[in-house]
Parts: structure tokens; sequence; C-alpha cells
């Protein structure tokens, strides 16, 4: 045990594979801080549209890209889309307690809730909901039982868990098939608003299906952004039901566990979260596992065990990126929440490199012959060998020069041994590369896209990755351009 110790003690990668994302909020609004979260390791910034205004984002936006710009970062940011989250209405004095075993009226009316009256914001919810029917408040804290509805306005409930109940906290309907729209309004102005500002990625909430996908695709399409990469954020039962095609219809998920452990069991969400991202990584998709992985850090300088415990898991799963909420939004301490995870996340890394570098390399493609998955065009295979290539011949580095970033995407989704270096001519292609698990990204002229050897080499040096006589690997994407190949092909340089 004591060289364990030795070893753990060593054993930290100095380049991180696995990707940071970080909310901004109140706690994060000033340039300084920015910067910081920067420094202690964030990739992608993440706007929650569920809360400020327009004026407030913009001005992130803003910060974000001023800061970073000085940092000489390719940081990317996320725009997360509020989505038809129901919610109650206002109480007077700000909350009030509902008894266990009492019977409450909730409606749909514009009314100051009490003790014995819950209004919700969602108008639809006495239409759809049917006696028997289970009502989640305040993310399952407190549970009512639907005894009957007259279809339009009011319904009585049964109080099973009763607590306190504050302004406008958010209503679950396990098992409900709710008919409001998977994008509302607002979603609409936000994404319109977020992608002409130039965000990187958009986040939709409670995505249901591949139509939901497609509704707001088509939006952005008609304004021009259709180009902007769309995460769904897998947090209903219906999402689960249709993953294969909600995975096929978006550039990435998010594994959203808050409200998908509000709506299905919570003892599945583990399993549920595992599947996910085994499903993300053959699939050659990005996935976020997010919601509440350092929760107790809002208000603690330290993390707990299980928290520690939940951020290594995430990682040994060989999920893209872990993400941070209220730790960095409205937290204490949001850089130390950072530098926590970064710490986690190097040790972890660190040690799957040292003590089963083969084993996580074979057990991602283990994932994908469980699945039947096949390599069924050139990009595809060409990945597959470069990593096996990485561990088998121990190098440095792979270097893929592109334009589009698929060829980095799917080397980086086969989880190679070594470090991805993306080169592009183009800024927000750096930045969107930063999601994916082990990519880093470096903007180079287009006259360096096409001397790929020399700038791969040079690269390399400036990264400090290789040093002389020692092997990197260069990926030549079909999509870079004159003296390319017709498809990819893969060569080894030494330094």
């Amino acid at each position: 045990m004591k060289q364990l110790r030795l070893d753990l003690a060593t054993t930290a990668l100095a380049r991180r594979r696995t990707r940071i994302v970080a909310t901004v909020g109140p706690s994060s609004a000033t340039d300084e801080i920015i910067a910081s979260l920067i420094e202690a390791g964030v990739d992608v910034f993440r706007l929650n549209f569920s809360h400020g205004t327009h004026e407030v984002h913009g001005e992130s936006i803003a910060r974000i890209r001023r800061v970073a710009e000085r940092l000489g970062q390719h940081t990317a940011i996320l725009a997360d889309l509020c989505g038809p989250k129901i919610r109650v209405g206002l109480f007077d004095g700000g909350g009030v307690d509902l008894v266990t075993g009492a019977e409450v009226t909730v409606t749909t009316r514009d009314v100051v809730g009490s003790g014995t009256l819950v209004p919700s914001q969602y108008r639809e919810l006495a239409a759809d909901v049917k006696p028997g029917d289970r009502v989640l408040l305040d993310d399952g804290k407190l549970e009512l039982k639907v005894l009957s509805s007259d279809g339009t306005s009011e319904m009585q409930c049964l109080v099973v868990q009763g607590g306190r109940l504050k302004d406008k906290k958010g209503m679950n309907l396990p098992g409900v098939q709710v008919s409001t729209a998977a994008v509302t309004e607002k979603d609409k102005a936000d994404a319109l608003f977020a992608t002409t500002r130039g965000v990187d990625f958009v986040a939709l909430s409670f995505v249901r299906s591949a139509a939901d996908v497609a509704i707001l695709k088509d939006l952005l399409t008609a304004h021009g952004h259709g180009t902007v990469p769309l995460i769904a954020k897998i947090e209903k039962p219906e999402a689960i039901d249709a993953i294969e095609e909600i995975m096929d219809a978006v550039d990435g998920i998010m594994v959203a566990r808050g409200d998908l452990g509000v709506e299905m069991l919570p003892e599945e969400v583990p399993l549920l979260q595992a599947e996910l991202v085994r499903l993300a990584i053959a699939k050659n998709k990005p996935v976020i596992v997010a919601t509440q992985m350092l929760e107790s850090m809002i208000d603690s300088a330290r993390p707990t065990r299980a928290e520690v415990t939940d951020v290594a898991a995430a990682a040994q799963s060989l999920a893209d990126a872990v993400m941070l909420s209220a730790e960095t939004a409205a937290g204490k301490f949001p850089v130390e929440a950072v530098k926590t995870m970064d710490r986690v996340l190097r040790l972890v890394e660190g040690y799957q490199w040292r003590h089963g570098q083969h084993g996580v390399v074979a057990d991602a493609h283990g994932r994908r012959d469980s699945l039947g998955v096949h390599a069924s065009d050139p990009g595809e295979a060409l990945s597959r060998a470069t990593s096996l290539l990485s561990r088998d011949l121990h190098v440095r580095a792979v270097v893929v020069p592109t334009r589009s970033g698929r060829t980095a995407r799917l080397v980086s989704a086969e989880r190679p041994a070594a470090p991805v270096v993306a080169l592009t001519s183009d800024p927000a292609l750096a930045r969107r590369l930063g999601l994916c698990w082990g990519l880093i990204a470096q903007v180079r002229s287009e006259a360096d896209l096409q001397r790929p050897q020399g700038a791969a080499k040079d690269t390399v040096r400036a990264f400090g990755l290789a040093e002389r006589g020692q092997p990197v690997l260069l990926v030549w994407d079909a999509s870079t351009g004159a003296g390319s190949p017709v498809e990819p092909t893969v060569s080894i340089l030494h330094l």
C-alpha cells in the first residue's frame, strides 16, 4: 500500500484529457474571476438561460471572449436553453409549508399561493394529469398525488411528502405526457440571441425525441446559424427510450442527472449515465456529465468524499467532459471548485495511463464491439488504427491538421493513449474542439496547413509534448485542402 501511495503522488498527467465545463453566474461575473477559472482549467463556459437577461448574458459572452483572447486560450461558450421547465408560482411571504396528509388545490390561475393553494405556471397542467399521477416539487423533495382534476385550471391533490415550498421551485410530472412545446418561445428568442452573439454550442433542455431537436435546428438554419453544434440534455424518460434517434440528430449529449434523477428512480441514474457515456463514445459524439458533481463546494472550500468519487467515476468512464453548475455560478468558492475537479481528473487519468493504459483504451473499443459497431468509412477505420498505434508505438502526440474537425473528433472518440493536437485556421472550430476528450486545438495559418509535417513538429515542440527522437503520429485529414490525399492517412514522424 505504501508503494501505491507513492505511485499516486507522482502519477497525475501534465495535460488533462477530460474537459471541464463551468457555469457563469454572479460568482463569476468579473474579468478577474473568469481569468482565474480559465487558468484553473475551464475549457467551456456555460450560460444558463433559465436565469438572467439577454443583457447579462451578452456581457458574459463579451467578457469571456475578451479574457480568453488576452490569455491566448480558445475557450468555448455553451448556451443552455431553459426548455419547458414547469415551475410553481409565487407564495405569500415567499414560501409555504405543505403538511403531509393534507389536501391542497393546484391551480393554473394567476394567484398568490398559500398552504392550501399551489399556483403553477404551466397552463395545460390540469388537462395533462389524471387521478393517481405524481407531482414532484423542488427536485423531488416534496410529493403530491393527484386526486381529481377539472381538466381546465384546477386539480385536487394529497400531500404525500410535505415540507417547505418556495417561490418558483420546479415541478416534475413523472410518467405524464406533457403537451407543452419542446422548444418554447423563450427558447427560440434565447437561441437566436446566443447564436447571433457567436456562442459555440446550444444545449436544448428536456429533449424527448429527435423531432424536438429538429425544431431548434430548423429555426437556427432559417436564421443562418445552422452550423452551430447542438447538445441534447438527457433528463426525461422519453429521451432514454428514443436515445438512438436523438443521438443521431445532435452533435453531443449532456447527462443532466438532476431532473433525470427526479423523473426516474435515483438508483437508475448511475447505470443510465454509464450507458449514455458508452453509447456516445460508440457514436463519436461528445458527452458531458452534469449536475451536483461538487455540490457541497457551493458553501464549503472542500468537497465530500462521495463527490470526489463521482468526478473520478466520470473520468474512469471516459466521458468527454464534467460540468460545474451552481458551484461556479453562485458558490462561494468557484475557482477552488475548478481546481479541485482538475486535480481529481489528472490523478485518475494518470493512474489509468500508468497502471491500465492498454486496458483503458481496449475498454473503449470493447464498448464499441459490444454494440456491434464497425468502422463504416475510411475516417473511422483510420481513427481506430491511430488509437491502436498510439499505445503500441508509445507515441507522444497525435497531430491532425483539419478544416472541418471531423477526423480530429473521430480520433478523440477512439480515446488514444496520447494527446490529440488539432491544427486549424478557424478560431471557432478550435473552440468547439475543446469539448472533445484529449483534444488540444491550435490556430495556424493556411500556409502551415499546407506543410503539415513541419507544422506538426513545430506544434509538438511548442507544447512540450515530445523530445528529439520521440515518435509522433500525423493524421492527414481529407478536408485539409491542397496537398492532402483523397482519404485521410496516418504517418509516423520523429522529432
